[in-house]
């Protein structure tokens, strides 16, 4: 049991950061260039959010490409060495005639229904060009979880650090720019204690984060209305791009920010079991995100014009 807790906790630190701290922007983005106007606006946000979250970090991460590691290694890589190895698709020899006789790097025979994947098995083995296009497609990957890994931690920081400003009105800009340098100059130090040490530290806080999140997300549903909760219906995405194409599609960058960092439940596989990972995801990590958004929507529903800082999580902040 012990051991469960603290695998949990690492799970929480080291896996769900840049996800659990998506609530920070999500909606001040959405709504930066054009202010939501109304409340079926926040309405559709809030489904386009709700959904994002339900395809992408649950039903495509946990659900489906968990289970294409590659014996329990996880990442863009991964992937690329269980397609080589099985179709025969890289560009260089890296296969024994010894790998053969290893059960776990043998590819079943597809049965009649599953014909296709031997035809394109059949032509990533003999085209150069699918084999080169393929490897491409692998570096262009690996470059946008490159990226990602840059731009997230500074928004996620400065978004936090934004708040200051909130409750100490003399902070400016220039500070807030200051504080955040210093704290990433901070997290990225202790990077070489390695991941095991970084997770625990950094569990426990994350695990405080979602419960706070929660918490705050079912006060504000419970002050300003359930009428939140009719966002789980996906109409209102369809009403949200009725009214406001420009604005719905515009939208749509900053809705992808509650998903990211999924792409680490997957990468950082090698370090965590499948079903730790899925575990902590549906069981706590989901539903403090759902619950947090919907207060955050709730809050918003009754408060169409209040600054981005209050927009965090709502009347607790001000």
């Amino acid at each position: 049991m012990g051991r469960s807790i603290v695998l949990a906790l690492q799970t929480l630190g080291v896996v769900f950061g840049d996800v659990g701290t998506s609530p920070l922007y999500t909606f001040d983005i959405m709504f930066n260039k054009y202010p939501n106007t109304s409340k079926e606006d926040v309405l559709g946000a809030l489904s386009l959010v709700i959904y994002t979250l339900i395809l992408i970090p649950f039903l495509k991460y946990t659900l489906i490409v968990l289970w294409g590691n590659d014996d329990g290694e996880g990442g863009i890589f991964a992937l690329y060495s269980l397609i080589c190895r099985n179709a025969k698709a890289s560009l260089l020899r890296n296969q024994l005639p010894s790998d053969t006789r290893i059960s776990s790097f043998q590819l079943k025979v597809p049965s009649v229904e599953l014909e296709r994947s031997l035809r394109i098995k059949e032509r990533l083995k003999t085209s150069s060009m699918l084999k080169k296009l393929l490897l491409m497609l692998v570096l262009f990957g690996t470059s946008m979880v490159i990226a990602d890994g840059v731009v997230t931690p500074a928004m996620s920081v400065m978004s936090a650090v934004n708040g200051l400003k909130v409750g100490i009105s003399s902070v400016n800009e220039g500070e807030v720019v200051m504080i955040s340098v210093a704290f990433l100059i901070v997290l990225f130090s202790l990077q070489r204690f390695g991941t095991s040490k970084i997770g625990l530290a950094v569990g426990p806080a994350l695990f405080i984060w979602f419960c706070c999140l929660s918490g705050i997300g079912i006060y504000n549903i419970m002050k300003y209305g359930t009428e939140v909760l009719r966002a789980f219906n996906p109409i209102y995405i369809y009403y949200y791009f009725e009214r406001n194409p420009t604005q719905a599609w515009m939208s749509l960058g900053g809705c992808l920010l509650c998903a990211t960092g999924s792409e680490a439940m997957f990468a950082d596989l090698c370090y965590f079991s499948v079903r730790s990972v899925q575990l902590t995801f549906v069981c706590l990590v989901l539903p403090c995100l759902l619950l947090g958004y919907l207060g955050q929507a709730a809050f918003l529903m009754e408060n169409l014009t209040e600054n981005e800082q209050v927009r965090c999580f709502g009347q607790w902040c001000s």
